[in-house]
């Protein structure tokens, strides 16, 4: 595996995934100026899941979750 970067994930690596997002990258942004973020989810189950566990970490900015861009980017209008 010389000169190769190898990557073994599996669920434990999600929930920590989602944690970090949570935790650390969303905060980060908030840092930084920040206040309401609109996430589009995608149609995958899996995906969607692993967004509301990163969400329900997240304490700021406010971050909500949308079915489609119109109605995320109209929620951020409103804000």
């Amino acid at each position: 595996m010389q000169g190769r970067k190898p990557f073994c994930g599996g669920a434990q690596h999600v929930a920590d995934a989602a944690a970090w997002g949570g935790q650390v990258w969303f905060p980060a942004m908030a840092e930084g100026g920040l206040e309401y973020f609109a996430w589009v989810y995608s149609p995958n189950i899996y995906s969607r899941l692993s967004t509301d566990l990163m969400m329900s970490h997240a304490q700021r900015p406010l971050v909500l979750a949308f079915d489609d861009a119109d109605t995320a980017t109209a929620w951020l209008r409103q804000m």
